[in-house]
């Protein structure tokens, strides 16, 4: 027995003494590895991995794995680095050591991820964040998040990026280890979605951080970024030192990285700055610094520059072979935000030595990667911000394709270049954030509690805005003021944090990018069975740039669209004068506008895309772009009549919209209903008019709103049209409308509104219906909130002021009540868009609906009998043209 005994504790004891050997490799390999000696470390880690797998020691060997992993990076040794961390993650994964596991994947995450092995990177990065939330570790979370950001930036998805980035500072608030690091990543992120203004807000707040930590290399970072956005917006003396300061610190830092990448952005402000030789020296410098360096990414960019420099000293050869190596560099290390830049500066070398067709291939290819950045945003306002950094780039393409007599194509870049955005988000299903309410999530809790208070401070800026601060806000009544400024940046905060929740929500992956229509699309549109589209029906639309006007027309009569191009600088200037002109006189009450004014515009604006067309026109459907959204052409003159005595006019911020309306009205016409009537009446304004309420316009009283005498009498003639129509047709009046008509609008398919309106150009999103009692129903209440929601939508005809008014972006985006009332589900609106006398609308209103009603006509024609009937009656351009048609029924 006493020998049988013996055994195990022989063998026990030699196990304890293999343990500790294997022990003592480990420690010493750890020591290695903190002074920097990672050939004597490795060579420990393989000998304590020897004797862990001899002793099965699961645990000990995905530990020493890791560790032999990172020694690895250090050696420069990629692939064993990638083998032995790839081991550590299984062999902890099968050993249930999450810790462990954890640990190992985010180490081989940030090793494939410098490697350029993105994909495998991400899922290793999501994977992490699934481990580090279950086990509550919530250090290893952020560094997941942070990572991922960082990868998804240098995709080109700054959206994701933003969502991962935020999540990480949450992760652990206070004790956040890289803050300084993450609110810069945000500023990166908000410059490339073009939010320069929350870019540099972040950017200095990351400096703050870093200059609490005394960090200068992160420092030096915020420093540059914020020079670089500030270079955007075209502020380059600023941007100059900017640069000056980061590169001063990046040398106090020794990070000849940032000094190389803050040296070629010295260099491009000097040339913007008119000094062509003190640019390329500097970029020169930076140029070799990063070749040095091994830095691809940041070479590609000094070698652009570089080209840029020679671009501007005329040497066009040299020019074209740096661009080419910047392109080169970016292909190999697939940076595809620096590619489209290089193919784009390419393309106007090119087009500028004269060689058109290679000019168009490399602006074709960088519109394309444009698109697909585009294409990967799906929040609405920062698909809108990014759409306006392609403004150059199309105006750019679309102008070398008018040089090769490609009209077809011209059109087709035009339509992918404006109301983006719009077409994307009437593509799509509505995503209501209140749905989330209920979750457990604590980030979730966090930010819905932070929606609300910021949702409880916009309505008090509205209040403010429109109606003067109460007694609570400023101590006596009438006497503050609410800066445009102020209301601005909480309204940016607000629509930040609706992305986090639509981001959050289960249906935002669902969301998709709507394609545009290429030119044989448009010409189908006519000969689809329930196309929206009449032989008679002419589509022109229009593209203004800084460069050119250009105004295309398609028939379905004609293979080719008719293209015309205001390309003089005189003549340019004139029609802007003209425009503005017209615009000032028609909106003001009392001025007569002069016949020879509307003749001018339409022989600038019409006649040449009119001319080309050889078929009987009876409806041309506008597709404007800049201020021409605010122009009513019904009230141009041809030199025989007011185009509204020859055609019926429909508008559209997109062709593209058409079959995405037509889809809404074709379900809507499914509802045997389609005709029912909801009339809602505003006359009584004298609530506003009490404690001193103070509405800014000219039409309104300083003392709050006028009322309005005439409403009640539209309201019941348009209530007797409606009734005849269907028999459910309902009439609200006042304080009614405040009380039911969110809850109203969805069952009927006819609204018509009567009251006041107020348009805010500085927060378009803050524009909308005024209530009895001073509430204002805002663009961002119904876009954001959902406040107004319809599926039975057909037509929305709003009988106030300045309805029709939008804020165009660059990138051909309207902000505004129309846009929030398209996504509300009304594929159809009357709008004005100017203030009109209380008489003039009521008569026109009335005249509309009974022509629509009797005739079983279109909603642009039966607008164009009552503006006819107007003008003929004696009426001024100020009374009968504002009311135009948005829509395509």
């Amino acid at each position: 027995m006493g020998n049988r005994s013996s055994k195990p504790k022989q063998k026990s004891d030699t196990n304890d003494h293999e343990i500790q050997k294997m022990e003592n490799h480990g420690a010493l390999a750890w020591q290695h590895l903190e002074t920097g000696e990672f050939d004597r470390a490795c060579a420990e880690y393989e000998a304590a991995i020897e004797l862990a797998r001899k002793l099965d020691r699961a645990i000990n060997l995905s530990v020493y794995l890791s560790y032999l992993g990172v020694s690895k990076i250090a050696l420069n040794d990629l692939d064993a680095a990638e083998k032995y961390l790839l081991e550590s993650v299984e062999t902890a994964r099968k050993s249930g050591e999450a810790a462990i596991e954890l640990h190992a994947r985010l180490l081989l995450g940030e090793l494939l991820g410098d490697a350029g092995k993105l994909e495998q990177a991400i899922e290793l990065f999501h994977s992490a964040c699934d481990i580090s939330a279950e086990t509550n570790d919530t250090a290893s979370s952020e560094l997941a998040l942070a990572n991922l950001g960082r990868l998804f930036l240098n995709l080109g998805w700054p959206e994701h990026a933003v969502a991962c980035f935020l999540e990480a500072l949450h992760q652990r608030e206070d004790e956040t280890r890289d803050k300084a690091a993450l609110l810069g990543s945000l500023g990166l992120c908000m410059a490339e979605l073009g939010k320069f203004d929350q870019a540099v807000s972040y950017y200095q707040s990351a400096f703050i951080e870093a200059s609490l930590a005394e960090d200068s290399h992160t420092m030096s970072i915020c420093r540059g970024s914020e020079g670089n956005t500030l270079f955007e917006i075209g502020n380059f003396k600023n941007a100059l030192k900017a640069y000056e300061e980061a590169l001063e610190l990046a040398e106090r830092a020794e990070d000849p990285h940032r000094q190389g990448i803050w040296l070629g952005n010295i260099g491009t402000t000097w040339l913007k700055l008119g000094d062509a030789d003190k640019a390329l020296t500097y970029c020169m410098r930076a140029e070799e610094m990063a070749r040095a360096n091994d830095d691809f990414q940041a070479q590609a960019a000094h070698l652009d520059s570089i080209g840029d420099c020679f671009v501007e000293k005329n040497e066009l050869e040299k020019a074209q072979d740096y661009y080419q190596q910047a392109l080169d560099v970016s292909e190999k290390i697939e940076d595809r935000r620096g590619k489209r830049i290089y193919l784009a500066n390419l393309g106007k070398l090119y087009e500028r030595i004269g060689e058109l067709q290679p000019a168009f291939e490399y602006l074709a290819k960088s519109v394309d990667l444009f698109d697909e950045l585009r294409a990967s945003i799906k929040t609405d306002d920062l698909k809108t911000s990014f759409a306006n950094r392609g403004e150059e780039l199309y105006k750019n393409v679309v102008r070398v394709c008018l040089s090769l007599g490609k009209r077809v194509e011209a059109l087709e870049y035009v339509g992918r270049a404006k109301s983006r955005a719009l077409v994307d988000l009437l593509s799509n299903s509505p995503i209501d954030i209140s749905h989330l309410t209920g979750s457990e999530d604590e980030g979730l809790k966090r930010l819905i509690i932070k929606e609300r208070d910021l949702r409880a401070q916009i309505d008090r800026l509205e209040r403010i805005f429109w109606h003067g601060p109460s007694i609570s806000d400023s101590g006596h009544r009438g006497s503050g003021v609410v800066t445009a400024d102020e209301a601005h940046k909480v309204y940016e905060e607000w629509r930040d944090v609706v992305g986090q929740l639509k981001r959050r929500h289960p249906n935002y992956a669902q969301l998709v990018s709507a394609s545009t229509l290429g030119f044989k699309d448009i010409k189908s549109l006519w000969n689809q069975g329930d196309s929206p589209l009449s032989e008679d029906t002419i589509i022109i639309e229009y593209f203004w740039t800084d460069e050119f006007l250009l105004a295309c027309s398609v028939a379905n009569s004609h293979q080719e669209p008719v293209v015309h191009m205001l390309a003089g600088s005189e003549e340019r200037d004139m029609l802007s004068v003209d425009l503005e002109t017209f615009l000032e006189m028609s909106s003001t009450e009392g001025w007569e506008v002069p016949t020879s004014l509307c003749k001018r515009l339409y022989d600038a604006l019409l006649r040449p895309v009119l001319e080309g067309i050889s078929q009987d026109v009876g409806r041309l459907v506008i597709v404007p772009h800049g201020s021409l959204f605010h122009l009513p052409f019904a009230a141009l003159h041809d030199g025989e009549n007011y185009l509204c005595k020859k055609y019926s006019f429909s508008y559209l911020p997109s062709t593209s919209l058409i079959p995405v309306l037509s889809r809404s009205e074709t379900e809507v016409e499914r509802n045997d209903d389609m005709s029912s009537y909801l009339i809602s009446a505003i006359s009584d304004y004298s609530a506003t008019r009490r404690d001193g309420l103070v509405f800014s316009s000219f039409l309104r009283s300083a003392a709050g709103l006028n009322d309005l005498s005439y409403t009640m009498e539209e309201a019941h003639s348009i209530l007797a049209v409606g009734s005849k129509a269907a028999p459910d047709a309902k009439l609200i009046m006042n304080e009614e409308v405040k009380e039911s008509f969110s809850t109203l609008f969805g069952k009927y398919p006819v609204v018509h509104f009567a009251g006041h309106a107020v348009f805010n150009p500085e927060e378009p999103m803050a524009s909308g219906l005024v209530l009895s009692d001073g509430t204002v129903l805002t663009a961002a209440s119904i876009l954001e909130r959902s406040s107004l929601r319809t599926e039975c939508g057909r037509l929305l005809v709003l009988s106030a002021c300045q309805t029709g008014v939008n804020r165009v972006t660059p990138g051909g985006e309207i902000l505004g009540l129309s846009r929030a009332l398209m996504y509300a589900g009304m594929p159809n609106l009357v709008l004005s868009l100017w203030e009109v006398a209380d008489r003039s609308t009521s008569d026109l209103m009335q005249v509309f609906h009974n022509v629509w009603q009797a005739g079983k006509t279109t909603i642009a024609d039966a607008l164009r009998v009552a503006q006819c009937e107007a003008l003929d009656s004696g009426q001024p351009i100020h009374a009968w043209a504002p009311f135009i048609h948005f829509g395509i029924d």
